[in-house]
């Protein structure tokens, strides 16, 4: 394997490790044979497993080899959704890690019925409690239109400010066009802020 194939089979190891055993690398380890430096190895792309590893790891996890290995989306279990980042809630200011689409800094098991296009952040923050709390998955779908004032106003969307953070926030017109209000449950609205991109919360799931 070259890097970028090491990096994504420590990625998909490690999702499959919690998702479908959610056991420790300790635990992997002994069910592999192998100590719990080695699994840390494969994960972080450090080192690539024995084919037989590989064969071992996807008779584990009930998955194919070639999905473990990053040349198949397809696992024989639920899709996965890339974790691109994380976002604000309420006044919190994070920064957004803004990965490629399709990859990501972990994945989350997709919800029933989202596009296979969709991609997540994690909350960051518990200011907008009870409708968000810290650790919750947040799914959305980034359509390629700034601002889709139909499917946004007046609704909880991810908002990505001008020169600034990616929040989670309820959207309103401003006081002038391209101009928007930015709202929280628990933190003083954000007035006439110009923004980059919206777009509306599909699917919350809860930490």
């Amino acid at each position: 394997m070259d890097g970028a194939a090491k990096h994504k089979f420590g990625k998909r190891l490690k999702h499959m490790r919690k998702s479908a055993k959610n056991i420790n690398q300790t635990d992997l380890g002994r069910l592999m044979g192998v100590k719990q430096s080695t699994i840390s190895r494969w994960e972080s792309g450090v080192d690539e497993p024995e084919h037989e590893h590989i064969r071992t790891l996807s008779e584990l996890f009930k998955c194919s080899t070639d999905y473990l290995l990053g040349t198949d989306s397809r696992q024989d279990g639920p899709r996965v959704t890339p974790v691109v980042g994380y976002v604000g809630a309420g006044g919190i200011n994070i920064p957004f890690d803004n990965y490629a689409h399709g990859d990501g800094m972990d994945e989350v098991e997709t919800p029933p019925d989202l596009n296979e296009t969709s991609v997540a952040v994690k909350v960051a923050g518990d200011s907008m409690y009870p409708a968000y709390e810290d650790g919750d998955i947040i799914f959305y779908i980034r359509n390629g239109i700034d601002v889709d004032e139909e499917q946004c106003i007046g609704r909880q969307c991810i908002i990505k400010v001008s020169d600034g953070p990616i929040y989670i926030k309820r959207l309103s017109k401003g006081s002038a066009p391209g101009l928007y209000h930015l709202e929280s449950h628990n933190a003083p609205p954000m007035h006439d802020r110009t923004i980059e991109w919206a777009t509306k919360v599909l699917y919350v799931k809860k930490s």
